[in-house]
């Protein structure tokens, strides 16, 4: 292929990618619209469809993930995204393409990874297929869901459990020059304190819960502080929400606080409650615990890092769909395009060009991985 040639199928993939993230921005796919969530799932499969590629469509709890696999229910590289998206005035799903961004809620979180997946795929499948290839040959699969953004019990976590595959990569955060290989876990914890109820003229006749309620917080706070590792790898919490009263008048009798607390693998979590508990005076209740992400490195890792040249490996504090992947014991990565961590704004963006740079190294990984694994006994291959 010439170079010219090389440039104009460059741009044909970018163009095709982009106006598919478009369309899919265009979706209200909200966990507030789960109409829209599950329109935009039937609009992917009928995608998939039209051209020939069987997919099919999983759904637990009212929510669907679309998973393609030509391999069957393993494969050797996953890739993972999400469709939904958190609220957003109805202008921000009218997608705007300006200075070589594209605007809209779900640009970089997480549409633009979906259409990425959806061309790559697509493209590999059609370029086997040129040659006379079978189509379990190729060693790509995709997995988009369907609620990453409410904690993805019913997408990431319900799919994965019937996947298997060699190496996968979360298109849902880092960007092109940096690869996501951990991300704290969640640990969300309510404290509830309690009161005796007396007239808001006479408090000494009352317990005011709101007082004991801010006293356990200070305490709380103590396991906090004196942290000190570098990028602040290391647990923190985020007082969040706080409800206590009915009436002004009135002493309250029951105050609750809700704490978002993010661990690493260097915390022992069970303790960490416990000895919460024994330093307060309330009640503490654990709401949610999810699994932080950690990299277990892989040969796949290694070979793509080969590929990316400039890219580098680093650490998350927010938390993804990768932390499914430690549950079920899969090496993966988390990777994406360039937002310029514009995520959940109201100005939500990805860079175009990065689209660009990560389909290309996407697209050369995953036909190394199918030279590799159909190469003659003998011949190195990239899995262990």
């Amino acid at each position: 292929m010439t170079i010219e040639a090389a440039t104009e199928s460059s741009s044909a993939v970018l163009r095709e990618v982009v106006d598919l993230t478009k369309d899919l921005i265009r979706f209200k796919s909200t966990h507030t619209r789960p109409e829209e969530i599950q329109q935009c799932a039937r609009f992917i499969e009928v995608w998939f469809k039209d051209r020939d590629i069987p997919c099919s469509v999983l759904e637990s709890q009212g929510v669907p993930s679309v998973q393609v696999l030509p391999a069957g229910r393993r494969t050797n590289l996953l890739l993972m995204s999400h469709i939904d998206v958190v609220n957003a005035a109805d202008p921000l799903f009218t997608p705007v393409e300006k200075d070589g961004r594209l605007y809209g809620r779900g640009a970089i979180d997480d549409k633009y990874a979906v259409a990425l997946s959806m061309v790559l795929l697509k493209n590999r499948l059609a370029s086997n297929r040129r040659r006379g290839l079978e189509d379990r040959i190729l060693p790509l699969g995709v997995l988009i869901t369907g609620d990453e953004e409410v904690g993805g019990a019913n997408g990431a976590r319900h799919a994965l459990a019937g996947i298997s595959c060699d190496f996968c990569i979360a298109l849902d955060g880092g960007r092109v020059e940096k690869i996501v290989v951990k991300e704290k876990g969640i640990l969300r914890l309510m404290v509830v304190a309690s009161g005796k109820t007396a007239h808001g003229a006479r408090p000494w006749q009352g317990e005011n819960a709101i007082e004991t309620l801010m006293a356990d917080c200070l305490t709380i706070k103590t396991f906090f502080e004196d942290q000190t590792a570098p990028e602040h790898w290391h647990r923190t919490m985020n007082l969040s929400v706080f409800r206590a009263g009915e009436s002004v008048n009135q002493v309250p009798d029951r105050a609750e606080a809700t704490l978002d607390i993010r661990y690493t693998e260097n915390d022992d979590v069970d303790d960490l409650v416990q000895r919460i508990q024994r330093a307060v005076r309330g009640t503490v209740l654990t709401l949610e615990r999810e699994p932080l992400f950690v990299s277990p490195g892989s040969p796949y890792l290694d070979h793509l890092l080969a590929l990316a040249r400039g890219t580098r490996t680093g650490i998350a504090h927010g938390a993804s769909d990768a932390r499914f992947l430690t549950q079920f014991h899969i090496p993966g990565i988390v990777w994406g395009a360039d937002g310029n961590s514009s995520q959940h704004s109201s100005d939500e963006h990805v860079e175009i060009d990065s689209l660009l740079r990560l389909y290309e190294i996407l697209d050369r990984f995953a036909a190394e991985i199918q030279h590799q694994h159909s190469a003659p006994e003998g011949q190195p291959m990239l899995h262990p």
